[in-house]
């Protein structure tokens, strides 16, 4: 919908002065200038609005508003690819049945002659034929033209919103509607804002917009959109300010799911940015972990079959799915092809190498079955039923794959998260290629144990499911935590780099080195507790002593010690941080792929807290996503909204199971 739209308009037309006294002055300037200062500005990018006849904006004459709606020039002229917003302020009048828009040179005894019909105007607009339009009518008795406009021979298109301001027998409280608008936009552009729709969802709800707008205007006014306008859902006049766009790499759609995060990329590949000078060699991103990115590879490349990637929690099996996933994408080799052919031949796969990659957590079997068919354009089933079942989108990928003549490589993550992982594996993963002959699939699943200093999940069956996973596929198994895929430099390494390259770090080269040395020798296998651990070194004013007891039993308490360390070095005072152990432990308690901040959030922590003396809301969340203790949050999205999970599912384990042995005082220098 919003990738289709060419051109995007905003016209205001505005009338503050009358030269008839039965029409008193009205202020318009400063709500004109809000409205355009949401939707025209520079931040949205692609989404932005062009200001179109501004001059209407100034208590235009009749002839100029017609000029320009009514039979405007060729090259001007609105097309079915274009979005507009139209806002209309000032009088309104009904006169003979007909609501009028009443204008400067409007004569009150000669309002047909001198004012602009609304219907008129409604119905230019219609002749345009643009598909997704916002109309404002902020005016008295302008709900006059429901009646007119349900003459018209055909409907409004159910892509417009078109809110008048009033009932045809209601006389508007002047500036009533736009006064909403307007508060409501202070509202939406406020960090506490982003709970509208956050950083992943690029247009505003139509139903949050107007529930939003009827709260502004109170009991005192009903807010009615004209008959056939869009009532929910996304809306291309309705952008979202706190989008974010591309929060993974530039990859190409089929493999964004698994692609390594932007700002992973960008803080090596953009070091001068960050007024660092490392900038020479392929970093940490894509070195190291030789054999484990070797064997990746040839499972990639090789016959069908498939592999299942195994690991403890943190172990970096993810980490390297990613590497896998991002080196083979031709939009990525491409954007980085001088920071490519840095990294050694032997650790780069071929372009192309992955065809498709699904990230299982929060997901159905249905959903993964469905992406899968999406990204490698497989014909959806027909079905006589609303949706296509799982059998069918199963028999469909079938068919499409019996016509291929080349092999296919699927890799899928975290099967362990998903919903129902025993369903997608049983009917789902083991059915893409029965035969074994035609797909290479290589599936990752958290396996039991670690060394992240949380206990084995006892929640998993009596032969865990990465064992399953192995037997049902009949599956290669490398495992990312074992011999020969396990070497500790690797974790020194990554140590290291996150010391050196953090901005403000006090580490040089020797002292990061020797820290990373001791990190690497406390924390077993795991990369979490590493990444944790180091981040939370870089930001301290002085580097650590690698010696000290007190730092190295913090590392040997696995995720709970280095977590709990990070927690007290970012809130100092006991009630700021009990405050964000609730807030987070509201997401570790989230189902699927995270938790929805409008009210749910909120709702959450409160019923975590359970402390009637304690009530969260929209400015506490805000304040924990703007400060370091956000980096613990990864978005996503389910239902048009930005959710929010941990970026671990061990950090989930902790919040969950260990939450109070957070709040101690770690016994860190």
């Amino acid at each position: 919908m919003d990738r289709d739209i060419r051109r995007r308009h905003f016209v205001a037309i505005a009338s503050s002065q009358y030269d008839d006294p039965a029409y008193k002055p009205l202020a318009v300037d400063a709500e004109v200038q809000a409205l355009r200062t949401w939707l025209c500005s520079p931040e949205l990018g692609e989404r932005v609005f062009t200001p179109a006849y501004q001059e209407l904006a100034n208590n235009p004459a009749k002839r100029a508003v017609r000029d320009a709606l009514e039979d405007p020039p060729a090259g001007r002229r609105w097309q079915e690819t274009d979005a507009a917003v139209v806002f209309v302020t000032g009088h309104g009048v009904t006169v003979d049945g007909s609501h009028w828009t009443v204008l400067q040179a409007t004569e009150s005894d000669r309002v047909s002659s001198t004012a602009v019909r609304t219907a008129d105007l409604i119905s230019w607009l219609k002749d345009t034929r643009v598909q997704h339009l916002f109309l404002v009518l902020d005016q008295c008795f302008a709900g006059q033209t429901t009646g007119e406009v349900a003459a018209f021979d055909q409907n409004l298109p159910g892509t417009w919103l078109v809110l008048p301001s009033a009932t045809k027998d209601q006389e508007a409280m002047e500036g009533a509607l736009t006064g909403a608008v307007t508060a409501f936009l202070a509202d939406l552009h406020a960090r506490e804002g982003a709970s509208y729709a956050g950083p992943t969802i690029p247009l505003l709800d139509v139903r949050d917009f107007l529930d939003e707008v009827q709260r502004k205007l109170g009991e005192h006014q009903r807010l009615i959109p004209l008959p056939g306008s869009q009532q929910s859902g996304p809306h291309p006049c309705l952008p979202n300010p706190h989008y974010r766009p591309t929060q993974t790499t530039t990859v190409q759609a089929q493999r964004s799911d698994l692609a390594l995060p932007q700002k992973d990329v960008d803080a090596h590949w953009e070091p001068r940015a960050r007024g660092v000078a490392r900038s020479d060699d392929a970093g940490w991103l894509f070195t190291g972990r030789q054999t484990l990115i070797q064997d990746l590879i040839a499972a990639a490349g090789g016959p069908a079959g498939a592999t299942v990637v195994t690991g403890g929690a943190g172990t970096g099996k993810s980490a390297a799915l990613a590497r896998l996933v991002t080196l083979s994408d031709p939009a990525f080799r491409t954007r980085y092809a001088d920071q490519v052919h840095k990294v050694p031949v032997n650790l780069q796969p071929p372009e192309g190498a992955v065809d498709a990659a699904v990230l299982a957590t929060g997901k159905t079997a249905h959903e993964i079955i469905a992406q899968l068919c999406s990204a490698l354009h497989v014909p959806a089933p027909a079905t006589a039923n609303a949706t296509p079942s799982l059998e069918e989108w199963i028999m469909s990928w079938q068919q499409w794959l019996a016509t291929r003549r080349t092999l296919l490589t699927v890799v899928v993550d975290a099967l362990d998260e998903a919903n129902d992982p025993q369903t997608i594996l049983t009917a789902v993963l083991a059915l893409l290629d029965p035969t074994r002959q035609r797909v290479r699939l290589i599936v990752g699943v958290r396996s039991p144990g670690g060394d992240d200093g949380t206990p084995s999940d006892t929640r998993t069956p009596v032969l865990p499911l990465a064992d399953q996973a192995e037997r049902k596929l009949a599956a290669h198994r490398i495992g990312v935590d074992e011999v020969p895929w396990w070497h500790e430099g690797d974790l020194t390494g990554y140590a290291a780099s996150i010391l050196t390259t953090t901005p403000n770090s006090p580490y040089t080269d020797t002292q990061a080195t020797s820290v990373a040395q001791a990190l690497a020798a406390h924390v077993g296998t795991s990369f979490l507790v590493t990444r944790i651990a180091a981040a939370n070194l870089a930001t301290r004013s002085a580097p650590v002593d690698p010696t000290d007891p007190a730092w190295l039993a913090t590392v040997d308490d696995g995720v709970l010690g280095v977590f709990r360390a990070d927690l007290h070095t970012h809130r100092s005072d006991p009630e700021d941080r009990l405050k964000a152990v609730h807030l987070l432990r509201a997401v570790a308690f989230a189902r699927g792929r995270g938790l929805p901040w409008r009210r749910i959030w909120p709702a959450f922590a409160n019923a975590v807290a359970d402390d009637p003396d304690r009530t969260y809301g929209d400015t506490d969340i805000a304040d924990l996503l703007a400060s370091p203790l956000g980096g613990y949050l990864t978005t996503d999205t389910a239902d048009n909204t930005t959710v929010y999970r941990l970026f671990h599912d061990a950090l989930r384990t902790t919040l969950r199971d260990h939450w109070r042995d957070l709040l101690h005082t770690p016994t860190t220098p």
